[in-house]
């Protein structure tokens, strides 16, 4: 083989590395497989006030990442835990592998949170054996409560201990979410939806992964450089 041909081979691999989702991220949160230290641990104020918030985590296992709480906390209405990670991309897809034991898995949208590390305000996906849902959550820091405004809600019924994975694109227009096999729900905040939770938006590079109302399992989160879900479907047929 010439060196001119052997040169050219080299520049065709290297143009074929360098468009191999080279610039992905993915994270497997499989035990001693991920960096505990780029991800924070955040609380959420309940819907009704307690006196004091629980020190919820979540615990390693081998092939994943579990939350879960006690009937007590369910009663108390104190039964969430957020883990967060700063993806420093104001526009991005992520994928999260997820598993709905008896609680309600899901994932948040550019959150913003207190110094003492309470959820402020933000953006949720659920799933759970009964629904897909979108909530806008926002934080009364004084009365210490919470509100949820239902965005969206998919009425689909599922098997618990299933594998589900929640697909999810933002950056300045909103937000459009997938789950499995699901259509793609779109939320801009330019519409008028007649919340200003939702003409309220805006984009930051944090995201999370979410644990409430019992046992939830993550496995894994795809941080993917090109962002394949639509905002606006198009005509495949039409003329370009």
């Amino acid at each position: 083989m010439s060196h001119l041909r052997k040169a050219l081979l080299m520049i065709v691999l290297c143009a074929a590395l360098l468009s191999a989702k080279a610039d992905d991220v993915t994270i497997d949160f499989s035990e001693g497989k991920w960096d505990k230290s780029t991800w924070k641990v955040f609380k959420c104020f309940p819907t009704k006030p307690v006196e004091r918030l629980k020190d919820f985590y979540f615990s390693q296992k081998k092939d994943c990442i579990s939350y879960d709480c006690s009937a007590e906390d369910l009663k108390r209405g104190d039964d969430n835990c957020i883990l967060v990670y700063d993806t420093g991309r104001n526009e991005a897809e992520f994928e999260v592998v997820l598993e709905s034991g008896k609680g309600h898995p899901g994932i948040l949208i550019s959150p913003e949170f207190s110094d003492d590390g309470i959820l402020l305000k933000g953006y949720c996906v659920f799933v759970a054996d009964y629904t897909i849902a979108a909530w806008y959550v926002d934080a009364d820091p004084v009365k210490k409560s919470s509100t949820y405004s239902s965005l969206v809600q998919i009425t689909r019924w599922q098997p618990k201990l299933q594998k589900h994975k929640i697909t999810c694109r933002y950056d300045k227009r909103g937000f459009a979410i997938k789950v499995d096999d699901s259509d793609t729900v779109v939320l801009h905040p330019k519409w008028d939806y007649g919340m200003a939770s939702v003409n309220g938006f805006k984009v930051n590079t944090k995201i999370g992964i979410w644990g409430c109302h019992g046992l939830c399992n993550f496995y894994s989160l795809v941080i993917k450089e090109k962002g394949l879900l639509l905002f606006d479907a198009v005509d495949p047929n039409a003329k370009k």
